[in-house]
């Protein structure tokens, strides 16, 4: 695999250190996006989806002066990502979104839709442009995807206090052997050794 697209080695065994932890670990599936030029039959990121001509485009109508087209984030076919857990004989996920900031707090309505790939026979060709997005980031830019499963830990802060202050506290790394400063265990922890950037499924 591209190394520039797998997440590196960890530095040290964190669940032999700290055999707590190893209940806690939860598999995750990276993404690993990159520009290109998803068709419909593709896992992408923002990228065109599978959407059968005679089922209406979801809208939102939120703080909106009529429908507003929500927009494609993730399609997500379980062949790909085998952590995915479908419905009955679903086997696509897909994931839209308003590029809207909605008050009071700021949200974002999200729409998930299951769905059996075979099923879609009559492919919408030409699905709605969105409106103005209040940040280009709202609407993602077609990527492919390059799945790597991993496996996570909580971060520090989800810890239960009597493993967090372990995790924070120096002594138990340098027992293992592991050069560290007094102030940072913790951000160790939390940067090279808990949970993985990017986009990810699981975790």
């Amino acid at each position: 695999m591209d190394r520039t697209r797998s997440t590196p080695s960890r530095p040290v065994d964190i669940a032999a250190i700290f055999p707590a932890l190893a209940p806690l670990a939860r598999p995750a599936v990276r993404l690993h996006p990159r520009p290109g030029s998803p068709t419909v039959h593709d896992s992408s990121i923002g990228g065109p989806l599978l959407w059968p001509t005679r089922q209406p485009w979801p809208d939102c109508r939120i703080g909106h002066h009529g429908p507003h087209p929500l927009v494609p984030v993730a399609q997500l076919y379980a062949r790909d990502i085998p952590l995915l857990r479908p419905p009955g004989r679903t086997d696509l996920l897909q994931v839209l979104w308003c590029p809207s900031e909605h008050e009071p707090d700021s949200s974002i309505p999200i729409e998930l839709s299951w769905r059996t790939a075979a099923d879609v026979t009559d492919v919408l060709a030409t699905p709605p442009e969105p409106f103005d997005a209040d940040e280009d980031l709202y609407v993602p830019e077609p990527c492919v995807l390059a799945p790597e499963e991993v496996t996570e830990f909580p971060d520090s802060l989800e810890l239960p206090e009597q493993l967090k202050q372990q995790i924070t506290a120096s002594a138990p790394w340098r027992a293992a052997g592991i050069a560290v400063d007094d102030a940072y265990p913790q951000e160790l922890y939390d940067n090279a050794l808990s949970h993985a950037p990017g986009w990810k499924i699981g975790g």
